[in-house]
């Protein structure tokens, strides 16, 4: 589902698996040191992601989870450079800035889009859905997990159970403002990607299973983690900017530069799902979204 290091038998592996296994790749790129150059670094960053996306694209029929941002969209360039013929999927509430910004990609890169906007009614009964697969009162597992389930009904009413994400990408580019503020950013780097079986491979493969979906990662391919890892911090975020590298890679590829350049809005809160799910705790007489949440449960 994500990848073979992450899955044993259709099944997450214990936590203790992972984290040794980002333990191991630590120490290849100890061993094999940063990239001599900024330019090196692009080369090679690139030619792995390449080679990941068209792995994974052997997939008779496949899908991409749009959002506008750099990520989706330059998977979405990339299987384009393939010649494969797939199409995007697209969700979010009234205003949904993931919305707008799919439909601006998709008009670019010419690509086939399908979307989805929820009415408060129809994106509270998705949150329930996601509280009744998670049993969780956190509102941001809760709003990525929403998100998550409403494109994955998209994708599947039109008989797409495969799909690509980004996931991964903001761990290894430094895509998070810990990143920004970090002492040493790789090592946030590192102790992001092992925390991602707690923070997002749980809630990820819980609801890609509901959905029986499979989710395709290039982002965390074994040579794009060690590739990306091998990028000095200063390449990663520079001036505040974050994921730099990514972003000329992209730029570089062919994206078009306000597509690599958008800054980064999380799932929860570019869908609108956040916004929602604030809106419905008010108008059910609760302070705080997690108790609303905790209603639910």
């Amino acid at each position: 589902m994500f990848l073979a290091s992450a899955m044993r038998g259709g099944k997450l592996v214990p936590r203790h698996h992972w984290s040794r296994y980002v333990d191991s790749l630590r120490r290849e790129v100890k061993r094999l040191g940063f990239f001599r150059s900024k330019a090196v670094a692009k080369r090679k960053i690139y030619a792995a992601l390449a080679a990941a996306v068209e792995k994974r694209a052997a997939a008779s029929r496949f899908g991409v989870l749009l959002s506008g941002g750099v990520d989706s969209s330059f998977l979405a360039l990339e299987l384009k450079k393939l010649n494969h013929k797939f199409p995007c999927f697209s969700v979010g509430t009234a205003g949904s800035k993931d919305l707008a910004a799919a439909k601006i990609a998709a008009k670019k890169l010419k690509l086939k889009l399908f979307v989805k906007e929820y009415g408060i009614a129809a994106a509270e009964n998705i949150i329930k859905e996601a509280v009744k697969l998670l049993k969780t009162d956190d509102p941001v597992t809760i709003g990525i997990a929403a998100t998550e389930i409403a494109a994955l009904k998209l994708a599947a009413a039109n008989k797409v159970c495969v799909v690509f994400t980004g996931l991964g990408s903001e761990e290894i580019f430094a895509g998070y403002q810990r990143h920004v503020i970090a002492k040493d950013i790789n090592a946030e780097c590192w102790a992001g990607l092992k925390g991602m079986w707690q923070r997002d491979f749980r809630r990820d493969v819980a609801v890609a299973a509901a959905a029986r979906a499979t989710a395709l990662t290039p982002f965390l391919d074994k040579a794009v983690i060690v590739a990306a890892m091998r990028a000095k911090p200063e390449w990663k975020i520079h001036r505040g900017e974050k994921k730099l590298v990514l972003r000329e890679i992209a730029a570089a590829a062919g994206l078009p530069k306000e597509i690599a350049f958008r800054p980064k809005m999380a799932a929860q809160y570019g869908s609108g799902f956040d916004r929602v799910l604030e809106k419905l705790a008010r108008l059910k007489g609760f302070r705080l979204k997690r108790d609303y949440l905790a209603s639910l449960a």
